[in-house]
């Protein structure tokens, strides 16, 4: 690895075409990897289902994206994983997997995510030493059910090279509850793309130019809270000054039936849009043409979402989960957790107030654009891999 390009490889139990927000991440990170004279190559070993756990046989074994990008994915058995833990549980061949590292030949495997050990075991025994090992384990509370998976992030923390982190926050529970040495960690967060730049859609020209678009963004879950957004809309609705939709992208049949339910009680059938799972361009022209980006996930580890709508030139709306209070301090709105009533408080003054809503997107599109861009975290990336860093406390 010492005076020459890296090859790095990626590990991921889910990745294109399935894109959530660590598959999206990696493939922005991937994408500005490539830009790099240090980086020889990229790859990512996946599996062939995507989330929620549905698998596809029917992908191949190999895959080179447009952009260089070296896809190696592994078949599971049995093919409908256990409804306990979703795919990390069903049976990966550690013959193939070895085939696979063995023929890309990474001298960094950067794991992402904390979802896949047996990728992540059979990863380590094989390349243990031949390969630098990077680990982002996003971090979130586990429940007494899962402390299993606990002790198992314990046990890669410490074997790692470097555990990386998204954030300040993140980093103090990494080194609490996964016992990682303080010497060994990193914070680097993700970076945001624009996805909406220079785009236009005919999805308003029938709509009144008045129209004020909340767009959300996040697979339709429990987990995402849309139907607690649902609400706080249904609640603000009366008191707007500005005719309104509101936009969910993201899909999840049993979810979205639920959700249909609601808006359905509710009578706001022609109000609320639901666009199902959409691709770049399509989300782009979303958030180019919307006015206001509300999420309310459960919990954020960071939250690609936001930035990507702060760039678009979009306030957010969200509220005390996870790190959002330590990262979205300019452009956004952040109400105290559950807060229904500063949420429909906050949502009403966006939507009427035109010069406040205009001012705050504008402090948050320069905000995204001065601290979280993909070249700034493919740099301090590439100084991990080639084993340079920093302690963080």
């Amino acid at each position: 690895m010492e005076g020459g390009a890296l090859r790095v490889m990626f590990l991921s139990p889910y990745f294109r075409p399935y894109l959530g927000g660590i598959e999206r991440a990696i493939e922005r990170l991937s994408h500005q990897l490539l830009e790099s004279p240090s980086v020889e190559a990229v790859g990512v070993l996946t599996t062939k289902y995507s989330f929620p756990p549905a698998p596809h046989p029917e992908w191949p074994d190999r895959e080179r994206t447009p952009e260089g990008i070296s896809i190696y994915r592994v078949a599971g058995f049995p093919a409908k994983p256990p409804p306990f833990y979703s795919v990390p549980l069903v049976w990966l061949s550690p013959g193939k997997m070895r085939r696979f590292l063995d023929e890309f030949d990474p001298d960094v495997i950067h794991f992402v995510g904390d979802g896949w050990f047996w990728g992540h075991l059979w990863a380590y025994l094989w390349r243990r030493r031949r390969a630098r090992f990077i680990f982002t384990p996003s971090y979130h509370t586990l429940p007494t059910s899962r402390t299993w998976l606990k002790h198992i992030n314990r046990f890669l923390c410490r074997r790692m090279d470097r555990v990386v982190t998204l954030t300040r926050q993140e980093a103090e529970q990494v080194a609490r509850d996964y016992g990682a040495k303080q010497e060994r960690l990193e914070i680097v967060g993700w970076g945001a793309s624009v996805l909406g730049e220079g785009q236009t859609t005919t999805a308003r020209e029938t709509c009144n130019s008045r129209t004020v678009d909340i767009l959300c963004v996040g697979r339709l879950s429990h987990h995402k809270g849309q139907a607690w957004l649902l609400d706080v809309y249904q609640q603000a609705l009366p008191q707007f000054r500005h005719a309104s939709r509101l936009v969910l992208v993201g899909q999840d049949e049993d979810s979205e039936a639920n959700l249909r339910i609601q808006v359905k009680r509710f009578g706001l059938e022609d109000q609320v849009i639901f666009t199902g799972e959409l691709g770049d361009e399509d989300l782009g022209h979303w958030y180019a043409e919307a006015d206001i980006f509300a999420l309310f996930s459960r919990y954020e580890a960071f939250g690609l979402v936001y930035f990507e709508a702060m760039l678009c030139g979009l306030p957010v709306l969200t509220h005390e989960v996870g790190a959002n209070r330590e990262l979205l301090t300019s452009g956004s709105v952040v109400v105290p957790r559950f807060d229904q009533h500063r949420a429909v408080e906050e949502l009403v003054r966006l939507v009427n107030d035109e010069d406040y809503r205009q001012g705050l997107g504008q402090e948050g599109k320069e905000y995204a654009k001065s601290e979280f861009t993909w070249e700034a975290v493919a740099d301090k990336y590439i100084s991990l891999y080639q084993g340079n860093g920093s302690e963080v406390f």
